[in-house]
C-alpha cells in the first residue's frame, strides 16, 4: 500500500472493517480467506497502477465482495467505475461501502453482464473480472461488452499464469511483476 496516500490506506482499511462486518450477516466473502485478504487487496493497488493512465472508464465484471471494483475506486480516482454484480445480497454490500466511503467514481448496477452489455452503448476503456468465470467465458463475456482497444485485466494465480504460458497460441498475453502478482492481459 505505499503507492497510496493516508487517506486512501484509511479507506481500504475501513473497507476491510464493512466487509467483515457485513460477512457476519450475509455470506460474501469466504471468512477462511479473510488470511488471504491482504494479497489479494495488494494485488488489485498492484492492478491498479498497470491499468493504463489514459483511460477514463472502467466495468468489472461480477464484483462480489468489490474486488477489484472497490480498491480500484479508492487506487484511482480518475477512473469512472462500474461494478456490475448480478447477486442482491453483493450489490447491497457494494452500495453500502460505495456511500460510506463516499467513493464518487463508483457505479453500482445490479444486472446481469450480458444483459447489460446488451442494454448500454457506452463501451469502457477497461474491463476488470476477478474470479468471475474462467478466462475463455470471461474474454467471450468481454467482447460484447468492449470496443475496439478495450482491455481486459484478470488477476489470475502463478499455477494458471504457468499453465497458460504452455499455451502455444492464445487471443491474450500474460503479465507478471516482481511481487510476484499475475495478471491476464487482452485487447478487443
Amino acid at each position: 500500500m505505499d503507492t497510496l496516500t493516508p487517506q486512501q490506506q484509511r479507506l481500504i482499511t475501513t473497507y476491510i472493517t464493512l466487509l467483515k462486518e457485513y460477512n457476519e450477516q450475509t455470506n460474501i466473502y469466504s471468512k477462511k480467506a479473510y488470511e488471504h485478504l491482504d494479497f489479494h487487496i495488494q494485488d488489485c493497488i498492484t492492478l491498479s497502477i498497470l491499468i493504463s493512465k489514459k483511460a477514463k472508464t472502467l466495468v468489472d465484471m461480477g464484483s462480489g465482495s468489490g474486488l477489484p471494483s472497490i480498491i480500484l475506486s479508492i487506487a484511482r480516482p480518475d477512473l469512472t467505475i462500474t461494478a456490475i454484480e448480478s447477486k442482491g445480497r453483493k450489490t447491497r454490500f457494494l452500495q453500502h461501502v460505495q456511500e460510506t466511503l463516499s467513493l464518487s467514481n463508483l457505479t453500482v448496477l445490479q444486472d446481469d453482464i450480458l444483459h447489460y452489455a446488451h442494454q448500454t452503448k457506452s463501451r469502457p476503456d477497461i474491463i476488470t473480472a476477478k474470479a468471475f468465470a474462467p478466462y475463455d467465458k470471461a474474454i467471450e463475456m468481454a467482447q460484447k461488452l468492449a470496443r475496439q482497444g478495450t482491455a481486459l485485466w484478470i488477476p489470475i494465480s502463478e499455477i494458471q499464469y504457468t499453465a497458460l504460458s504452455a499455451l502455444k497460441e492464445t487471443s491474450f498475453t500474460l503479465k507478471s511483476t516482481q511481487d510476484n502478482f499475475f495478471y491476464l492481459h487482452w485487447i478487443k
